[in-house]
Parts: structure tokens; sequence; C-alpha cells
């Protein structure tokens, strides 16, 4: 049995007119998803307002440098913030004499993270800090500010850890790996130099 299907007028009207709006759609997300991934891309080139920030982003993974310049680029012109980014890579050697401090060697406790447990180990953490008038600002009232233009960003935000371990200057982008994934990457040897493959 053969089954044919024609249109009326007002069908095939509606039929196009459906058609041209999926086409320009997407179209448009096109043009939007390539607009993006430009303007990240141009985020590589420029620089933050801090040549100290700079130098520090240039430690990170190669992966996420232009994000983290936008994101500093970003809060400046948008939040009117000048972030600072106070700490970039760490070896697994700089993790284990920070982990000691305020246990087995004086000082405060600063970090809850053995080497290789902190994601600042693989150069996909940093922490900023606010600068204003030339002081930074630790005790910042805009720190809720800053942490959700960060997750906006793409970043997760240590200041939604809770208890102790809460985290307010800290940011990282870890690709949906845990640590103990990128300790097994960076041990069994799949990275460049200090940097795991990500993908």
């Amino acid at each position: 049995m053969k089954i044919s299907f024609k249109p009326t007028p007002l069908g095939k009207f509606i039929l196009i007119t459906v058609t041209l709006i999926v086409a320009v759609i997407l179209y448009k997300k096109r043009t939007t998803l390539k607009s993006l991934t430009l303007n990240t891309i141009n985020y590589l080139k420029e620089k933050t307002w801090d040549i100290v920030s700079d130098r520090r982003i240039n430690t990170l993974h190669p992966t996420i440098r232009a994000q983290v310049k936008e994101f500093i680029i970003r809060v400046e012109k948008e939040l009117g913030i000048k972030l600072r980014v106070t700490s970039a890579f760490r070896t697994w050697e700089e993790q284990s004499k920070l982990y000691a401090q305020g246990r087995s060697f004086p000082g405060k406790v600063v970090t809850h993270a053995k080497a290789g447990e902190s994601y600042h180990n693989y150069g996909l953490a940093f922490d900023v800090v606010e600068i204003k008038n030339g002081q930074a600002i630790w005790k910042n009232p805009n720190w809720q500010k800053i942490g959700e233009f960060g997750k906006k960003i793409g970043f997760s935000w240590g200041g939604d850890w809770k208890g102790r371990k809460r985290d307010k200057p800290h940011f990282h982008n870890n690709f949906g790996k845990h640590h103990t994934q990128l300790a097994v990457l960076y041990k069994s040897g799949k990275r460049n130099g200090n940097y795991v493959t990500i993908v």
C-alpha cells in the first residue's frame, strides 16, 4: 500500500517557516559559539592590570591560562575590582612544605591538602585577592560577588566548600577529574613536564 503526503498550501508555508526558524537559530548558535571561542583565545594575548598576576598565570596549565586572564580582566572591567593572583602552580614539594606548616613546622595551618591532593599541583588552581589602594583586602565584603563571577566564567569556587576547608580566594577548573585521577596521570608520566594530559 502506497502512502503519499501532499501538504496544503498552508501546511507548506508552516513547514518552510519552521525550517527557516530552526536554520536561523542554529546559525546564530554557531556564530555565538565561534565568537565565544575567539574571545577566549583573544584573552591569551591580553595582559591583566597586574604584571605579578600575569607572571603567575603563565605558570598555570596551558588549558586554563586564557580562562584565568578572562576572569581577572572581566572582574576589573565589569565589577571594578582589581584582583591579583597570589598563588598559582605549586610543585608537590612546595605543597608538602605548605602542608607541614602548623603541623610539623611552626606557623598557622594554611592548607588541608597534602602533595598531589591540591589542584594547584597540576596548575589547575589559583588564589586571588582584591587589591585596593595598593593593599590586599583579605576580609572582603566582595567575596560573594567575586566567587559568583568566577563560577560564571566556569571555575569551581572554594567559597562554596563547607566547614574549615572553605577557601574564598581559591578557584579551579579540574575538567571533571578528581585529584586522585590527576595523581595517577601525573605518576604514570601522562604529562608534559608538570602538566598532566587533560584530554
